[in-house]
Order: C-alpha cells, then sequence, then structure tokens
C-alpha cells in the first residue's frame, strides 16, 4: 500500500474493516446455530465444547490471518472474490487499487 494516497489508505482500511465485519459475522452466525443446537438438546455440552474449539483453530484463525495486515488490498481482494462485498459496493478508486489482485486471485480460483 506504499504509495498510497492517505485518504485512499483510510478508505481501503474502511472496506477492509467492512469485510472482516461481514466474514466474522458468518463465521459468528455458525457457531451461533451450534449454540442453539446445544440449548435445544440437539448436541452434547462435548460436542458444543468440540464446535468451539474447531471455530477458534479454523475459521477463526483463518479470517484472522487474512486481515491482520498492514495492507488491506489482500484481503479486499479476496472478499470481493469470495463474494464477502460486491465489487459495485466499494468505491471506484477502491476497485481501481484492488483491480489487480482480484484478476489474480480469479485466475487462481480458476486453476489459471
Amino acid at each position: 500500500m506504499s504509495g498510497a494516497p492517505k485518504k485512499l489508505k483510510s478508505v481501503l482500511r474502511e472496506h477492509a474493516n467492512r469485510a472482516w465485519e461481514a466474514e466474522m459475522g458468518a463465521a459468528l452466525g455458525a457457531l451461533a446455530a451450534r449454540f442453539d443446537d446445544w440449548r435445544a438438546g440437539a448436541m452434547s455440552a462435548a460436542d458444543l465444547d468440540a464446535a468451539v474449539h474447531e471455530y477458534h483453530d479454523g475459521i477463526a484463525r483463518e479470517i484472522w490471518k487474512r486481515y491482520s495486515t498492514n495492507d488491506p488490498v489482500i484481503p479486499l481482494a479476496h472478499a470481493v472474490v469470495a463474494g464477502v462485498l460486491p465489487e459495485d459496493s466499494l468505491p471506484p478508486e477502491v476497485v481501481e487499487r484492488i483491480a489487480s489482485m482480484v484478476q489474480l486471485l480469479r485466475e487462481e480460483a480458476r486453476g489459471e
């Protein structure tokens, strides 16, 4: 992100935070459903405990690693490619800044 104007850096971080919130919200929603199952008697406390550990060591850690960076370009590009943030929800200057990374990640996803 070096060389980016200060205002653009701020906007990139703002949208990376939106993406983090969306991804964490989805992951926590799935975990919350496991708590609901436990409360309803559909799973044991041991199974719920295992689900919490799986969440912590799995998706929560992946999301943390993805977004714990000083350069939000890669996480934002991932968010667009993964459908977490629609590209049309981003300002044009952000779309322009992440365009090459979005293209690279899409090619990678297609196996090119």
